[in-house]
């Protein structure tokens, strides 16, 4: 009997030590994961205003692309809060998505190949949606860009997986400079419906400042707008009764400008 109940204490031991050493094991996991985040050399305020002023700068960046298409300075940069919001919500997602993957193992077995092709993919899903898919650039300058992309997104997600976060924030930052000022340049070049002008020599709205159109002669026939810029504001337009409407214009081209 002595032996029997010998051999059952080792075995429910044997149990109780398994479920510590289990137990002990889930702690590491956990310690580690907070060990992760101590590492940040950054505080959450600092992070909050990080990602804010990142999301300003790329909508700053994104408008200034888009004027840049139509010869416009600069200074017509005008930035609105629907624009930030949606460059902050962007990248709070990007950070996020990194974030579950840096904390579970399983999925970051497999993220690190997914992760690279998916993040991109859905940029250009994005940009795609808001032109209605139709493209200008050919298929071989889309498939670079979007292959430059995903080696990009690969040498951020393999500075976050060594935790070298001063490089990740910097990859992160490349990238997000890099998207905003194509994303501004395809959706100017790419863009297919206007308000113009009724008349013999019609002007196109080609942005928006403040409570003004800026408005620039354009040849329909050709799909050409000449390099003069006109500024009309709101008071104009109510007294000279100016008259407007969308037309399907096609995209067009800048005359003496190169794509």
């Amino acid at each position: 009997m002595d032996s029997n109940n010998t051999e059952r204490n080792f075995n429910g031991t044997g149990k109780i030590l398994s479920l510590l050493t289990a137990v002990t094991d889930q702690g590491k996991k956990i310690s580690a994961t907070e060990k992760m985040i101590k590492k940040m050399p950054f505080s959450d305020g600092i992070l909050l205003g990080g990602v804010t002023g990142l999301g300003y700068f790329a909508a700053y960046l994104s408008d200034v692309s888009y004027k840049e298409y139509y010869g416009l300075p600069s200074l017509y940069a005008d930035v609105s809060l629907n624009t930030v919001i949606l460059a902050v919500a962007s990248i709070v997602f990007v950070i996020l998505v990194l974030a579950m993957f840096l904390q579970r193992p399983y999925a970051m077995r497999y993220g690190k190949f997914v992760l690279p092709v998916i993040l991109p993919f859905s940029i250009g899903l994005l940009l795609g949606l808001k032109l209605d898919y139709q493209f200008k650039q050919s298929l071989w300058e889309i498939f670079f860009f979007f292959l430059v992309y995903v080696l990009l997104t690969a040498l951020l997600l393999f500075f976050a997986m060594r935790q070298n976060w001063l490089l990740t924030g910097l990859a992160l930052v490349m990238i997000v400079i890099s998207v905003s000022r194509a994303s501004g340049y395809i959706i100017a070049s790419n863009q297919t419906e206007y308000l113009v002008t009724q008349g013999s020599s019609p002007y196109v709205v080609v942005d928006t400042y403040k409570d003004g159109f800026v408005m620039m002669p354009v040849d329909l026939k050709r799909h050409v707008i000449l390099p003069e810029v006109l500024f009309v504001d709101q008071a104009e337009q109510i007294k000279d009764s100016l008259r407007l409407r969308e037309i399907k214009t096609g995209p067009l081209t800048v005359e003496g400008k190169r794509d």
